[in-house]
């Protein structure tokens, strides 16, 4: 979401949003990846004609990524849609983009970083720890910013 589509959100944003609430809706947004991973391998099924994926090959490696395109396809979206995913709504946060320029080519690099977060124990989310902005080392080089949204009154 960019700076100048939050316009129409309500000023009750508040500071950068902590790396325990950014996990804890990670968490929450793992149960919906679940349910995405099994809608799309229903749909799998479906052109093999309940036949499964041969565990070796080419045939695996194919059906790995089109789960990952899946998985990307879900946070890409939200986060392009509505600058916050489900589990990120539940924990009142939001996604803002300072730049101004077209949203899936960053959202598919955040996604892709994340990816790499990931697969380094959360190493790159630690360094919200050491910032002072608290953004980790994702947001500082895309130019994002999660926020905590605070209660309305």
């Amino acid at each position: 979401m960019t700076a100048a589509a939050t316009e129409d959100i309500p000023r009750r944003l508040a500071r950068t949003a902590p790396l325990w609430r950014r996990l804890a809706a990670l968490g929450y947004d793992l149960l919906f990846v679940i349910a995405v991973l099994i809608l799309a391998t229903f749909i799998a099924l479906l052109f093999t004609g309940g036949e499964s994926i041969p565990a070796q090959g080419p045939d695996q490696w194919l059906f790995r990524l089109y789960l990952l395109a899946w998985v990307a396809g879900y946070f890409v979206f939200f986060w392009c849609r509505f600058g916050q995913t489900p589990g990120m709504k539940v924990w009142r946060l939001l996604l803002i983009r300072e730049r101004d320029d077209c949203c899936l080519m960053p959202m598919l690099m955040r996604f892709g970083f994340g990816m790499l977060a990931f697969a380094t124990a959360g190493l790159l989310l630690l360094t919200a720890l050491t910032d002072a902005k608290r953004r980790s080392w994702i947001d500082r080089h895309l130019d994002m910013r999660v926020v905590q949204l605070l209660p309305n009154r």
